[in-house]
């Protein structure tokens, strides 16, 4: 059925949407209805029916839209583009369909999961915009209020709620997949899949410039003084756009929604623990200066903060003393001494220090040129050269070469398990629609 493709489009996009931070919240809102990232979309007339639902032209445009940038095309051919539309709204009257017979069948959606995804998505947009500021600008600009904008979400958002309800509640159950049918398809689709791209495999240490005693003694000083303004009354918001170093301060200190085990800064995290939801922190020392946390919210594992950053940046003094610091534990390690032993005492990367300094495989293509230079021609178990980079100084082992190929049954089969059961579903799912549509009015009346 021409639905089918769109609407498998729609669901996996909606999917992927959906997750915490996902990068695609523009598309997800554009995929089940009016552009919700605009100001008001004009409701030209309606282009289908569905009992007493009307499906506008308007929506089927946006859903071209919303393919074009999904796709990175400008425009389509005629007969194409034509084909599209004609998929759009068909897949638009599938999930007006699966609306309404959720309506009787009493299947609903809580007020707080809808809730909760608005807010992801306003969330998200704060981000992509460049923070509240600028956000409630475009507010502003569109002539929207916030509660306007959730209300504009809140459909899109139910009725995507109510169709992975459907996919996955009631329609994935009944799919099986095989090990025989994963191995079929795997063997006749072989030339289909993309080929592995070449990679390496390192472990690494980060020696970080640390600051003398007297810059950070002149940081501490500074955020001291700061923390005494606070205490005195003065705004928290108000505070880092005066005196923050930190770029998050044209944002009052805004750092947003965030999982502190995520951050890749234990100090800073295990301070933000210890403070409760609208107080602030005393001065916390990071590798980037000292901090002053306030809580805004906590919800389950993720939190909602500001802070005030103080730079303590290291001399050049401080940044040779770190090279040679460097170059002493490579010449030490290419002696024989121990890399892991030597990743845990030296290395300021929190995330592999304690892990042999081992960070894994990565694709060639994505390493910075002087990263690549650095590591050409460096056999398995060797050592790079000392990289100097803005951190610091990185010490890089070889741990092994990986050339392009072809993927093998085991590292494509999860990949191959979860596409046929995609496929499974929304063939049911396409089923599903076709026998809503005996039970339904359902009258197109073309553009």
């Amino acid at each position: 059925m021409h639905h089918r493709k769109i609407l498998a489009a729609v669901c996996a996009m909606c999917a992927a949407a959906i997750a915490a931070h996902a990068p695609c919240a523009r598309a997800f809102a554009q995929a089940l209805g009016p552009d919700t990232t605009s100001a008001a979309v004009v409701v030209d007339r309606i282009v289908a029916t569905v009992e007493d639902r009307a499906i506008f032209k308007s929506e089927v445009d946006n859903e071209i839209k919303n393919f074009l940038l999904q796709t990175q095309r400008a425009s389509l051919p005629p007969d194409e583009e034509k084909t599209l539309r004609q998929e759009a709204l068909q897949s638009l009257i599938a999930t007006t369909l699966i609306a309404i017979q959720a309506d009787r069948d009493n299947s609903v959606v809580e007020d707080k999961a809808v809730n909760e995804a608005v807010e992801r998505m306003i969330d998200e947009k704060k981000t992509e915009i460049g923070g509240d500021e600028a956000f409630e600008r475009q507010l502003a600009a569109e002539g929207l209020t916030m509660d306007a904008l959730r209300e504009r979400y809140r459909p899109n958002m139910r009725a995507f709620l109510l169709m992975q309800k459907v996919k996955y509640q009631k329609l994935m159950p009944e799919v099986k997949v095989t090990e025989a049918e994963v191995r079929e398809y795997y063997k006749t689709h072989l030339s289909e899949f993309p080929q592995k791209e070449p990679t390496v495999t390192i472990a690494h240490i980060l020696v970080v410039p640390k600051p003398a005693d007297a810059v950070l003694a002149k940081a501490l000083e500074k955020i001291t003084t700061i923390e005494g303004k606070l205490k005195a009354g003065e705004d928290f918001a108000a505070a880092a756009k005066a005196y923050s170093d930190c770029p998050s301060a044209k944002f009052g200190g805004n750092l947003g929604t965030l999982n502190l085990d995520e951050l890749g800064n234990p100090p800073f995290a295990e301070a933000a623990r210890t403070v409760a939801v609208g107080k602030t922190s005393g001065p916390v020392l990071t590798e980037f200066g000292y901090h002053i946390i306030k809580i805004e919210k906590v919800e389950g594992d993720q939190v909602t903060l500001r802070h005030i950053l103080v730079r303590a940046t290291p001399t050049p003094e401080d940044v040779e003393t770190a090279e040679k610091l460097a170059g002493r534990v490579r010449e030490e390690i290419a002696g024989g001494a121990d890399f892991a032993k030597a990743a845990a005492q030296y290395s300021g990367d929190y995330d592999t220090k304690d892990k042999g300094g081992v960070f894994g495989e990565v694709k060639i293509k994505d390493l910075p040129d002087q990263f690549k230079e650095a590591i050409k021609g460096v056999p398995a178990g060797g050592l790079a050269s000392v990289i100097k980079e803005e951190r610091g100084f990185r010490i890089v082992k070889i741990l092994g070469w990986n050339e392009a190929g072809t993927y093998s049954y085991d590292e494509a089969k999860n990949d191959v398990r979860r596409l046929l059961t995609e496929q499974k579903i929304m063939e049911k799912l396409s089923a599903y629609v076709e026998e809503l549509k005996k039970s339904y009015s359902v009258v197109i009346k073309g553009e």
